[in-house]
């Protein structure tokens, strides 16, 4: 009977909103206050996606974001059953009835709060450039430095200063050797306050060693 009434609102109020309704557990990245974001950080258009209300993404600082990037920050409830992916607690029952997953008894309406997804939270270091299109699966930690470039999926995570590529995505290359990475990891630029990055706004466009070797302390 419900689903027959859902059927009929949406013939009734035309596709357009039947794919709003399908579509609503996105939002603009921007727009998402449970999200931590860094300073400077900016994007042009990102999208953040989670089911349960305890999933987390958090992002460093100075990272730049392009446009239809999307954070998917938890798995959706996909991954409960060994026998089927389908959520059938949230697509056949009706909220107030009980569902036992794992040997524990839920509500249908509490499972969004008091059932962690097998998967959840994405964690982003600091100065990452995250190319258009990507895609950001959960349970993953990206690095400091690192390049995703466009369209790719990260479904593990990303080592410091690796630039990724592909669907599954995997490092196609390191920026800097691993001494260089590390004393990066320690200047930790990103850190410093707003007056001394622009004192020192010249000192970026040197070569890596000359950089490294002014503000090594």
């Amino acid at each position: 009977m419900k689903n027959s009434l859902r059927k009929l609102l949406w013939k009734l109020l035309g596709i357009n909103f039947y794919s709003y309704l399908k579509y609503k557990k996105h939002t603009n990245l921007r727009d998402a206050n449970w999200v931590e974001l860094g300073n400077n950080t900016y994007d042009n258009g990102a999208y953040v996606w989670r089911w349960n209300t305890n999933s987390k993404l958090t992002i460093g600082n100075f990272c730049s974001i392009a446009n239809d990037v999307h954070f998917i920050c938890d798995s959706g409830y996909h991954g409960e059953s060994q026998i089927t992916s389908f959520p059938l607690f949230h697509e056949i029952l009706n909220k107030e009835d009980l569902v036992t997953i794992q040997n524990v008894s839920f509500k249908v309406k509490d499972i969004v709060n008091q059932l962690p997804p097998q998967k959840q939270h994405i964690r982003v270091g600091h100065d990452v450039w995250i190319g258009a299109r990507a895609t950001i699966l959960p349970d993953v930690t990206i690095g400091n430095g690192v390049t995703i470039l466009t369209g790719a999926v990260v479904s593990v995570d990303v080592p410091d200063y690796a630039v990724v590529g592909g669907v599954p995505a995997k490092v196609l290359y390191f920026k800097h050797e691993a001494s260089i990475v590390e004393k990066l990891n320690l200047i930790a630029w990103w850190n410093w306050d707003q007056n001394k990055i622009k004192t020192s706004i010249n000192d970026f466009y040197l070569p890596i060693q000359e950089f490294i070797k002014k503000h090594t302390k």
